[in-house]
């Protein structure tokens, strides 16, 4: 198992020095670099030592996919961008939430078709990192984050419809939590999973986890290893008041807790 964590470019020194193996970075902060500011951190980048494997943080949520006005091709045209980007800083995947972007409509007269849509927009973004060599890992996402694809069965299925290799699911803690989703979930679809989240996952704020926070993670940790996941687990903590010091002391905790589950 390798562990990773959430942060922006700024923090990726800092990720390395706490014992990170990778840094899983925001796809809209590395789109929005001038061409001669992303050339500079690639060389910070490959300074740190870490892997940058996989990449969120696709489009802001205030989008809308089922939005009269939404098009698809200018999001097309970000995720080549990103995907030139991305692979230049070595990614194997990008999981992809956007939960409230697709989530259904409230009171939609044809949910069939919005289910299609979600489809289209979502295959074809798989469709151009395929040409990358990239896998998009479709995120089940709990209630409070979408009403769509809130469980790994169902979003399985949806990747399954796409149709392409290079479109799989992926699992996160929280929203397993939220969704009422069972572990054994994760061996189900062992196959179909590329990547994992982890944070403390009761309550809003994600923070890292730690000893003594009252949470257990074994079970999740136990699902992945009985399952043979042997990928990436990225810690997803976004609310913190010392990044260096509660960073360092998670993911010690993390791999302490790993070889004794």
């Amino acid at each position: 198992m390798r562990f990773g964590c959430f942060g922006h470019a700024a923090d990726i020194d800092t990720i390395a020095g706490a014992g990170f193996d990778s840094a899983e970075l925001d796809l809209m902060e590395i789109s929005r670099m001038a061409p001669d500011a992303f050339g500079a951190f690639k060389k910070r980048a490959v300074q740190t030592g870490l892997t940058f494997d996989a990449f969120s943080g696709f489009m802001p949520l205030t989008e809308r996919i089922h939005d009269p006005e939404f098009r698809l091709e200018p999001w097309f045209a970000h995720t080549r961008l990103c995907a030139e980007r991305t692979r230049e800083l070595g990614a194997v995947l990008w999981p992809m939430g956007a939960g409230k972007c697709r989530s259904i409509p409230d009171g939609c007269a044809d949910v069939p078709a919005a289910k299609a849509r979600v489809r289209e927009f979502f295959g074809g973004i798989a469709g151009i990192l395929g040409e990358y060599g990239i896998m998009l890992a479709v995120e089940p996402l709990g209630p409070p984050n979408s009403n769509f694809l809130q469980r790994i069965g169902e979003t399985a299925e949806f990747a399954g419809e796409i149709g392409l290799p290079n479109c799989r699911v992926m699992c996160d803690l929280r929203h397993m939590i939220s969704s009422g989703d069972s572990y054994r979930a994760i061996a189900e679809y062992s196959d179909l999973i590329v990547h994992a989240h982890i944070d403390y996952p009761l309550g809003p704020r994600r923070y890292f986890p730690k000893e003594g926070d009252a949470f257990d993670y074994k079970p999740y940790l136990s699902a992945l290893k009985q399952s043979g996941y042997a990928r990436l687990l990225t810690v997803e903590a976004t609310a913190y008041d010392d990044l260096p010091a509660e960073a360092s002391r998670s993911v010690r905790y993390l791999k302490r807790l790993w070889e004794e589950t």
